[in-house]
């Protein structure tokens, strides 16, 4: 998911100081899949504002400090980009070829960083603009469909008295997950799920008014991101501590499931 961080270069310590008004540059999405079938991807950076601006971009491992410096066998070109006032300009992401695992997809984080202008104003406060967007690198010949990373979850209930819910993904892609609920009560905002893993999730002690008391018995719901960036939305009902699965809902909002699956969840 893309994030902005907005750094201030001098402390908001004199009230008399303000930020000028800047536009922040645009990505053309808020994630970027690198398919191992082709040779580059490419981020589309437009500049809405009516100034030129200078942006600096590159790419890191993920839970390491961002740095332009990373050995990883990518190159970002260019590292370093002017876009005219209410232009457009391409990043473009090449691979070396080897360093990356083979036999599934692999999370990076891309960062673009718009570099102040400088102000011969005085008493003016100075602000630079990272935007951080996950790039994943999925080699050639995975098994399996992205797009049924979802429905293929594996969602399992804990001992009644352990109030936890498993889900594994057995499948060589990331599962980008958002809003999961059970019972309607939130468990998580959100939840990436790496190739080949599993997480435990911390389950509400308390029902909602009006749904089954039964320890085994919930419904869980949340969204899927997509490729694009768009989300789609799934739903079950899970019984006991048997693994379950997910369904897709229709435009309706409903599930491919009985009346009583619709009540309850």
């Amino acid at each position: 998911m893309k994030q902005v961080i907005a750094m201030c270069l001098v402390a908001l310590l004199v009230p008399l100081w303000a930020c000028p008004a800047q536009a922040v540059v645009s990505l053309g999405g808020t994630r970027l899949v690198f398919d191992g079938r082709f040779r580059e991807a490419i981020l589309d950076v437009s500049n809405p504002g009516q100034a030129q601006v200078l942006i600096q971009a590159w790419i890191a491992k993920p839970g390491a400090a961002p740095s332009a410096q990373a050995d990883l066998p990518f190159v970002l070109t260019p590292h370093l980009a002017q876009i005219p006032a209410m232009g457009r300009h391409r990043l473009r992401v090449l691979y070396e070829g080897v360093g990356m695992p083979l036999d599934r997809e692999s999370l990076l984080h891309l960062y673009v960083l718009e570099v102040p202008r400088r102000s011969e104003a005085r008493q003016q406060l100075s602000i630079a603009v990272r935007q951080r967007i996950n790039m994943f690198y999925r080699p050639e010949g995975l098994a399996g469909d992205p797009a049924d990373v979802p429905l293929r979850l594996r969602w399992q209930r804990g001992k009644p008295d352990s109030h936890t819910l498993n889900v594994r993904n057995p499948t060589p892609f990331h599962a980008s997950l958002l809003n999961i609920a059970f019972n309607g009560v939130e468990v998580s905002e959100d939840l990436m799920i790496e190739p080949f893993s599993e997480r435990l999730l911390p389950l509400p002690k308390t029902l909602p008014e009006g749904l089954s008391r039964l320890a085994g018995e919930g419904c869980l719901s949340f969204k899927a991101l997509t490729d694009y960036g768009g989300q789609r939305d799934f739903s079950t009902q899970g019984h006991d501590s048997e693994p379950f699965t997910a369904r897709l809902r229709d435009a309706s909002g409903r599930t491919p499931a009985s009346p009583q699956f619709i009540e309850k969840c």
